[in-house]
């Protein structure tokens, strides 16, 4: 099985998967992702008016293959 690693970042600062996972496909890689950034976003401390969490999808030669990512902004209404 190919292996996929999945980097996280949150607004510019990166925490690289250095181990990786084994999954049957880049269709299991990218849910893979979308579960892990869900599943993040939960246990991020907010702050600030913007964020930015993106959960990149890369193969073993390092190339990117696919991001998730989750935008929040804060907006005060007047």
């Amino acid at each position: 099985m190919p292996k996929y690693f999945f980097d996280f970042s949150d607004t510019g600062e990166s925490s690289p998967d250095e181990a990786g996972t084994e999954l049957a496909s880049f269709e299991a890689a990218k849910a893979e992702a979308v579960r892990s950034l869900i599943e993040m976003t939960a246990e991020v401390p907010l702050g600030g008016t913007h964020r930015e969490l993106t959960m990149s999808v890369r193969d073993e030669s390092g190339r990117n293959l696919a991001q998730a990512v989750i935008t929040f902004e804060v907006r005060v209404l007047d």
